[in-house]
């Protein structure tokens, strides 16, 4: 769990300053809108560690690039 809540504050701080809407990470994620949503409702129950990583990299390959 804890590993969970971790990975869960870094990828919300990631999408708060990355420049793709939610739509745009959802749909590089291969993940519903929704999803996104539940995320920054602090939803964490409904995420595994493997889903997080995976936004964690979407969303980091956007904020990373020059």
């Amino acid at each position: 769990m804890e590993k969970r809540t971790r990975l869960m504050r870094v990828v919300t701080r990631r999408i708060a300053v990355s420049e793709l809407g939610n739509r745009e990470i959802a749909q590089r994620a291969g993940i519903p809108t929704q999803r996104i949503s539940d995320l920054l409702a602090g939803r964490l129950e409904q995420f595994s560690v493997d889903e997080l990583q995976a936004l964690r990299e979407t969303v980091e390959d956007d904020t990373l690039a020059p």
